[in-house]
């Protein structure tokens, strides 16, 4: 069998050899590019994964973070602000401004 395979291939032309490693090479570099391909989708989806698991973990943190700052501000009573030196005030005066009639202006640079 091996022996007729050769023979079949010693009657190549110089042409049809040259044709047939042409296509092989382009078959060996097109197998070669969906190799990689695939590795970099994998690796892609793997890493998709972790930084999923990365932002639930920061998600929790934060979370819990935001459920401290919350109990600590509920804790802040009258009593507690005026035992660390805060000082009640009975008339709050608020400042009421009027918007300026002329609106938005745009300045421009004279020294061009």
């Amino acid at each position: 069998m091996t022996k007729a395979i050769k023979n079949q291939i010693g009657k190549f032309t110089y042409g049809e050899k040259n044709v047939t490693r042409i296509l092989l090479s382009v078959f060996v570099s097109l197998l070669a590019s969906y190799i990689i391909l695939v590795y970099g989708v994998v690796m892609n989806s793997i890493k998709t994964e972790r930084l999923e698991k990365d932002v639930s973990v920061l998600n929790s943190s934060i979370n819990s973070a935001e459920f401290n700052y919350l109990n600590a501000k509920n804790a802040i009573t009258m009593d507690l602000a005026v035992s660390k030196g805060f000082i009640a005030i009975k008339n709050q005066k608020f400042l009421a401004l009027k918007p300026s009639s002329n609106g938005l202006s745009l300045s421009t640079n004279e020294n061009k």
